[in-house]
């Protein structure tokens, strides 16, 4: 019962995030804090692997930091945002690592949506500049899914 609370509250906060971040192009610190302090939560009273937990921080965002680091001098512009790691860094710590092939599974579900969804998005607003948070947040809740179907 206290698990499920804990992952609909991650839910309701992933979608503010989403709201949040379509409207002003900015993901709140706070947000994202509370993703980790979640994660935080399950440590204590669901005894889950603190390491496993540290693991799926660093490993979620890997890929973004190396495109944030070094997508700017390759693309000539910003490519994805601090706060898309932040937030892809607290979603890790939250869900934990599954392994590589998990890892791989998440990145080709945001990796098939993002072109769709840039798409999508210049389409209707005609702005240069695309929130990511909706991508990685959609992303995450398919990755939820399937891999619940999985294991």
């Amino acid at each position: 019962m206290g698990r499920s609370i804990i992952d609909i509250l991650f839910g309701i906060i992933l979608l503010i995030i989403l709201i949040i971040d379509f409207k002003k192009k900015i993901i709140p610190d706070a947000l994202t804090i509370t993703i980790i302090i979640l994660g935080i939560i399950k440590i204590i009273f669901f005894n889950e692997n603190l390491e496993n937990k540290l693991i799926g921080m660093g490993t979620y965002s890997i890929l973004f930091n190396l495109l944030y680091g070094y997508g700017e001098k390759i693309f000539k512009k910003e490519v994805v945002g601090f706060g898309d790691i932040k937030l892809l860094s607290s979603i890790g710590f939250y869900l934990g690592y599954f392994g590589l092939i998990y890892l791989l599974i998440y990145y080709n579900i945001i990796f098939l949506i993002s072109p769709i969804y840039g798409i999508i998005y210049k389409k209707l607003y005609e702005e240069e500049e695309i929130p990511f948070a909706p991508v990685i947040i959609l992303s995450t809740f398919i990755f939820i899914i399937i891999k619940g179907r999985i294991i």
